[in-house]
């Protein structure tokens, strides 16, 4: 027996790596600071630009908009490196109708990605309509109401530059973009600076190389390697920048005993146990040496791996208090030890200034 647990230590040295990753000390600020009877929903995405502003993509069900889904809107604000609030940007924008995420690019371009009206849109920073990616379903149909889709009907085919709610976008160094896509495809797109399709990879669900389940996320590191969080396969995928399989990156968060869901029921599995939904969303830091920061929605934590999949920390738990989560929808690399999140249950954007090797502790404030 002792002779085929070392075999076992041997073949699976990551596995066992990973159990012993170590708490990352935090301090952790409620950073966003709103005008009054103005207020953020859902926060779906979070992203930084190179001045430190702040841009929230949220949820917010305003009255004054129109949307294709059952009157939600989505709402695009931009606020100060200490959380001061600035603008609301593109009141009137088309392509908003279900916030997914926001992006910022190399050169502070604004990026928003919507699954109700399955478009990505760039905006300059001066917040002018720069490049338009996919494209709205007609309100016609809406109004018509075609009938209802029988349940469990596959959706069409998945088309090259066409998307059926996307999810998340990124680039390299020479500007490409890639986009994850997403909900009803399992398809991840390439494009030129330009926005000329290059290619398209995951034609059908599935758990193989190169097939995606609910791609919810994707990075790009400093070589050109795209990261793809295949969250109902719970994995990383890593393609090369053509979008060929590398390999992946497998992780299996850890329940602490007493584990309480912020809604119990949701996401309870016929045996009891959660589905973790890992990889949920992800981001990866900038510098040289980069790292990804990817969260779970159960038990509801951030961990760091390096880019060729060790676990080397996590931080975070479950609850509604601050330097807790409510299922995180978004994370913002701002550096190694800096890390934004935004939550759907709990509405807010937090600040984490992480201090590893430090003794384990938290610091919060709210202002």
């Amino acid at each position: 027996m002792k002779r085929y647990l070392n075999l076992l230590l041997l073949l699976t040295p990551a596995l066992f790596a990973q159990a012993s990753a170590p708490d990352i000390p935090f301090d952790v600020a409620d950073v966003i600071k709103m005008p009054p009877d103005l207020y953020l929903g859902e926060v779906a995405g979070v992203a930084v630009n190179s001045k430190g502003h702040i841009f929230v993509y949220t949820r917010t069900g305003g009255a004054e908009s129109s949307s294709i889904m059952d009157g939600r809107a989505a709402q695009l604000f931009e606020f100060g490196p200490d959380g001061t609030f600035i603008k609301e940007i593109g009141k009137n924008l088309y392509s908003k109708a279900w916030a997914h995420a926001v992006r910022i690019d190399r050169q502070d371009n604004i990026w928003i990605v919507d699954n109700g009206s399955d478009e990505i849109v760039k905006l300059s920073p001066d917040y002018k309509v720069k490049l338009i990616l996919g494209r709205r379903n007609e309100a016609v149909g809406e109004r018509m109401r075609l009938p209802p889709v029988p349940p469990r009907t596959p959706p069409p085919p998945p088309r090259p530059g066409y998307f059926n709610e996307p999810t998340d976008v990124a680039w390299d160094p020479q500007g490409n973009i890639f986009i994850s896509d997403g909900y009803q495809n399992s398809s991840v797109h390439k494009f030129d600076k330009d926005g000329n399709i290059v290619k398209m990879v995951g034609r059908e669900r599935g758990s193989g190389p190169l097939q995606f389940s609910s791609p919810h996320a994707i990075a790009v590191d400093n070589k050109g390697f795209v990261y793809v969080a295949d969250r109902s396969n719970g994995r990383i995928q890593v393609l090369d920048n053509d979008l060929n399989y590398v390999r992946e990156i497998k992780y299996e968060p850890s329940f602490p005993a007493g584990y309480v869901a912020n809604i119990p029921d949701f996401g309870r599995r016929s045996d009891g146990r959660y589905t973790t939904l890992w990889p949920n969303t992800l981001c990866i830091t900038p510098g040289q040496t980069q790292y990804i920061y990817v969260n779970d929605m159960f038990p509801g934590e951030v961990s760091k791996f390096t880019l060729d999949g060790k676990l080397v920390g996590q931080f975070g738990s479950s609850g509604r208090k601050l330097g807790q989560f409510g299922w995180i929808h978004s994370l913002a690399c701002v550096s190694e030890n800096e890390v934004l999140t935004g939550e759907l249950l709990n509405w807010r954007v937090q600040k984490f200034t992480l201090h590893p090797g430090k003794a384990q502790s938290v610091s919060t404030s709210s202002r």
